[in-house]
């Protein structure tokens, strides 16, 4: 099925797809992860690990269950010093299908102070009519809640947006919500991870997503 034909929205998931912070955060990680007494990861064991929903990424590096609430504090202090950049071809995306009439929305399991201080940093909170960070735990991706309030905010049916998230719960969210996924894989342990998940599209880079969107 041609999902492109009724796409009027654009829904972006932000760390890993607009944000380049996947190397910040295994960097504050394994600080962490040091400091707790837990065993570093290497980066392709966090690359196939790591989920926007990062309790999940708790259970999956075998993290007791005591020490995540440390975890989660020692995280937001460390990302702090990081100050990860945009990924090259995110403003250009935003900035082409902005400028083309999308309704262009940002889900994040993220923390709201920490994404919308970013957004505000790079001059982007004005191209997204929704921004939805992340809330209670229950409601973070792979739940569908987020995605549906995002809807709901856009005044668009499931069929009328597409999600774009680089993990698989971002996939496993936009499956909940009935949302056509977009899969972005920047690299090769992403994408294996990613086709795992069967999203309706994958691509390697942001302006391959602004031409599928554009071309509809």
């Amino acid at each position: 099925m041609d999902l492109r034909v009724k796409i009027v929205g654009v829904v972006f998931d932000w760390d890993g797809v607009l944000l380049d912070s996947l190397g910040a955060s295994y960097n504050v990680y394994n600080k962490i992860f040091e400091k707790v007494g837990t065993r570093r990861l290497t980066m392709d064991e966090f690359l196939r690990l790591q989920s926007p929903n990062w309790y999940d990424f708790y259970v999956d590096v075998g993290l007791p269950t005591e020490l995540w609430k440390q975890v989660d504090v020692e995280w937001m202090k460390l990302y702090e010093e990081e100050k990860p950049r945009l990924h090259a071809d995110a403003a250009k995306c935003l900035d082409d299908l902005f400028s083309s009439g999308f309704k262009l929305a940002l889900v994040s399991n993220g923390d709201k102070t920490r994404v919308e201080s970013e957004l505000a940093r790079f001059g982007l909170a004005s191209r997204f009519r929704s921004i939805i960070c992340g809330g209670r735990r229950e409601e973070l991706k792979p739940s569908p809640v987020m995605l549906r309030r995002t809807l709901a905010a856009l005044d668009l049916e499931p069929g009328e947006a597409v999600y774009v998230g680089d993990a698989p719960a971002d996939i496993q969210a936009a499956k909940n919500a009935n949302v056509p996924s977009i899969a972005l894989a920047r690299g090769p342990i992403q994408k294996e991870r990613l086709e795992a998940e069967r999203p309706d599209h994958i691509f390697g880079g942001l302006d391959e997503v602004t031409a599928w969107v554009a071309s509809a």
